[in-house]
């Protein structure tokens, strides 16, 4: 992740966390913020949630911390309509609430636009090392219909936009080969993925040779034989190969080949080669009264036809 959007990121979640600091000194806060005892079955979790996978070792140990201790931090929510809230920020808090059977949780309730909550998700997000260029990228994706265009939302979030277009990448790729990234994120990279999208559009590959190309990719990613740096190159050898495969090479006409045979055995040929008729021996099969022979009866007969 580039130090822009983890700085910039890091920024509002602090920020977030200022605002739930807060809330321990007071249940009314400033701009109209509220901390209210919320029923777990009336919020629903963030939309926006970068996340695909949670560690349930994870939350096992922050819920037995929670048991133990209480919840030190309370979550982030906004209300969607009367006595309905969505999380913005904490959802391993309000995961651990579940696991432990309680009924309700602490909850800073807020005012926030669509844009706003999921920067907050993917600033929270950020903030853990195992957060993978993948998931950011569906973050980001998911947000992007909120802003006028690709430059403000990069803006939004800290990025120049090549390094935007780079997270953005996963999105063109096809289905079939994003189900599988999605099964290990941490294999594909940003910039695999940005390096993907450009030699698939260098070449016209149909949809079944994408399909298969890419089964290949990720086959030799999961056992580590494949370096994402030259992923755009082996993609690359493999449409060398396939344009190989489909250049027509006319069939060679078999050539006018007569063995000559002496007692059943073959001792040479007659045979066309380009403008010339050959008639090849092998001398070890001649003495010399038969060459004699043979060069008397090809004179002879030459010497007719050029007569007649």
């Amino acid at each position: 992740m580039s130090k822009d959007i983890k700085a910039l990121l890091a920024q509002k979640l602090a920020e977030n966390s200022a605002k739930h600091l807060n809330a321990n000194q007071s249940a009314h806060l400033e701009l109209g913020n509220e901390l209210k005892k919320l029923p777990l079955n009336k919020v629903r979790p963030n939309r926006f949630q970068p996340r695909t996978v949670f560690d349930e070792k994870e939350i096992a140990s922050l819920a037995e911390s929670i048991k133990e201790m209480g919840l030190l931090q309370p979550v982030t929510v906004r209300e969607i309509d009367e006595g309905n809230y969505e999380l913005i920020a904490g959802e391993r808090r309000f995961k651990a609430h579940d696991l432990l059977g309680k009924t309700h949780i602490d909850a800073i309730v807020t005012q926030a636009d669509d844009s706003e909550i999921a920067i907050l998700a993917l600033a929270e997000n950020a903030s853990r090392e195992d957060l993978c260029d993948f998931e950011i990228g569906k973050a980001l994706r998911s947000i992007e219909k909120h802003f006028p265009n690709k430059s403000r939302l990069a803006e939004a979030v800290g990025l120049d936009r090549k390094e935007m277009y780079r997270y953005l990448a996963y999105h063109d790729l096809p289905t079939s080969f994003l189900d599988k990234v999605a099964t290990k994120p941490k294999l594909l990279s940003r910039s695999a993925a940005y390096d993907i999208k450009q030699v698939l559009s260098q070449f016209k590959f149909s949809e079944q040779q994408t399909d298969e190309v890419l089964s290949r990719v990720w086959e030799l990613l999961e056992l580590g034989k494949l370096e994402q740096g030259r992923i755009a190159e082996f993609i690359q050898s493999e449409s060398l190969k396939e344009l190989k495969s489909q250049i027509y090479y006319p069939p060679v006409a078999a050539p006018d080949i007569k063995p000559i045979l002496s007692g059943g055995k073959p001792i040479g040929k007659f045979h066309h080669k380009g403008k010339k008729y050959v008639v090849e021996i092998n001398a070890k099969d001649l003495d010399e009264q038969q060459r004699i022979e043979i060069e008397q009866f090809i004179e002879t007969l030459m010497t007719k036809n050029m007569s007649s």
